[in-house]
């Protein structure tokens, strides 16, 4: 087993901790609003329609396609509408969701559990409880999950992480002190699942009350719970491998390849939920904190509930606001709190509004390369990603920039590297497919210029050859003549001759 620690990263203080580890439970919304797009992959398609009655645990919709997965209703009530709206995501685009007014009931469907032991069910029927359960990683990445464990069968280990590495956030921290056991039970279904022989819960050594939890219920010889350093960004997948199994994942390569599974801790115990319990995604656990808050707090809310209810209760001052999504460091910027919470919605940060200090020219200091954990080189990335130089960039691995911004960090000269970066990428991805779709344009005229010779060279030997024939046929025909002439000359000759 490696040593617990890794090249790079920072050490950034926790700043609006939440001081009490409890878990308030937001009573289920009078409405909720339910972005069709939670997760990586294509749009999911609605089952129901406006004036639908729907029970709280109801499939509303679903995605076919290469990420199949369902999107169940957080309450009970009728679907007023399906209509745009917006949705916490970088672009600042709108989307499709669907709206549902609660009847006041919350009034379940039924629901069956499971029967068996879950060791008893075949692992594809766990994966298909976990893909019924519309369950994605938690952490904010959004990938379906039954699909991840899909392209992790046989694999050796199971890293489940529970490092919670950005600052502030706690929500993760929170679900590990009040449910350890179903955590572990969890686990011991995601062993199943996949087939590994051994697990690994990685947890930060500043959440001891956490580790605490998970060992007072941990009986299973076979997994393993370890402390690591508290240090940004530990959680980042092929940094968590590393620093465990001292196993370096390369470039274009995923941990599946090299026998490993990772899953988040909040995806774990909604595959409790799921394959125990056989109840769907429809909450979730998320930190309201930030220095505009005057009470932090953790939150348990049904998905589709409102950004506001939920900082309502941790009283926000009065002053002018700045909202996130997500981390201080990864998370999304939204421009209010008329969003509503969905699958991947970990944090909501409610800062006081500042001024950010002004971007100045890079001094070459050199300190984004020694703190980035991924060992890129930001400083030479930048001038490419500024010059829009998008084939150095990629020769010096832009694509593995995981956007941490442990390089906005320490620079003095305040430059958004991790922007240029996302720029970059987005820039690269652009030119690439206009490069497909131009390839793909020319092949397409190149083969029409070669089908219209082609038919122009068939079409003159057609010609040649139906030249050939007639000349020949012309020829046969003569011939043919010649002897019914002699035949008839033979006939009158031989006439005379009798005279």
């Amino acid at each position: 087993m490696a040593s617990y620690t890794f090249k790079g990263g920072v050490h950034i203080p926790n700043l609006y901790l939440v001081k009490k580890p409890e878990v308030r439970q937001v009573a289920p919304p009078e409405q909720v609003v339910l972005p069709l797009q939670q997760r990586v992959g294509g749009k999911q398609k609605p089952c129901v329609k406006v004036g639908d009655k729907v029970l709280t645990g109801q499939v509303i919709a679903k995605t076919l396609g290469k990420y199949p997965t369902y999107m169940h209703a957080s309450i009970s009530g009728v679907v007023l509408a399906i209509e745009k709206h917006p949705i916490p995501h970088p672009s600042g685009i709108d989307g499709v969701c669907i709206v549902i007014d609660s009847d006041g009931r919350d009034k379940w469907i039924e629901i069956e559990k499971c029967d068996q032991d879950f060791l008893r069910c075949a692992p594809s029927k766990v994966i298909q409880r976990i893909r019924e359960a519309g369950i994605v990683g938690m952490g904010g990445a959004g990938f379906p999950t039954h699909i991840k464990i899909s392209n992790a069968q046989g694999a050796q280990t199971l890293i489940v992480n529970a490092t919670e590495c950005e600052p502030d956030i706690m929500c993760d921290d929170a679900l590990m002190q009040h449910y350890p056991r179903e955590i572990i039970r969890g686990v011991e279904v995601l062993m199943h699942g996949c087939g590994a022989r051994k697990a690994i819960i990685a947890i930060e050594n500043d959440k001891q009350e956490a580790f605490n939890s998970l060992l007072m219920y941990n009986f299973n010889e076979h997994i393993e719970i370890v402390q690591i350093p508290t240090k940004y960004t530990s959680g980042a997948e092929k940094i968590l491998i590393k620093t465990l199994l001292d196993i370096e994942i390369p470039s274009g390569e995923f941990a599946s390849d090299y026998g490993v599974l990772c899953q988040n801790v909040g995806t774990v115990k909604a595959i409790y939920d799921a394959v125990i319990d056989n109840k769907p995604l429809i909450s979730r656990i998320v930190t309201v904190t930030g220095s505009a808050v005057k009470e932090p707090r953790n939150y348990e809310a049904r998905l589709g509930t409102s950004f506001a209810s939920v900082v309502a209760q941790s009283k926000p001052n009065n002053n002018l606001h700045q909202i996130r999504m997500g981390g201080m460091m990864m998370g999304v910027d939204v421009p209010s709190v008329q969003y509503s919470i969905c699958k991947t919605t970990n944090c909501i940060f409610v800062n006081n509004a500042t001024l950010k200090p002004s971007t100045q020219s890079c001094i070459r200091c050199g300190q984004c390369n020694e703190v980035c954990p991924v060992g890129l080189l930001p400083q030479q990335l930048f001038w490419y990603a500024k010059s829009e130089n998008m084939d150095r960039a990629m020769d010096y691995n832009l694509r593995d920039c995981i956007e941490c911004r442990c390089c906005d960090i320490v620079c003095p000269s305040h430059i958004p590297l991790a922007q240029y970066f996302s720029f970059a990428k987005a820039l690269y991805y652009k030119q690439t497919k206009e490069k497909q779709k131009t390839d793909i344009a020319r092949e397409r005229f190149e083969f029409k210029e070669f089908r219209v010779e082609r038919n122009k060279t068939e079409r003159a030997e057609m010609m040649a050859r139906k030249k050939e024939e007639l000349k020949k046929k012309m020829a046969e025909d003569k011939t043919q003549k010649d002897k019914i002439a002699q035949a008839v000359a033979r006939v009158k000759n031989k006439g005379v001759l009798r005279k």
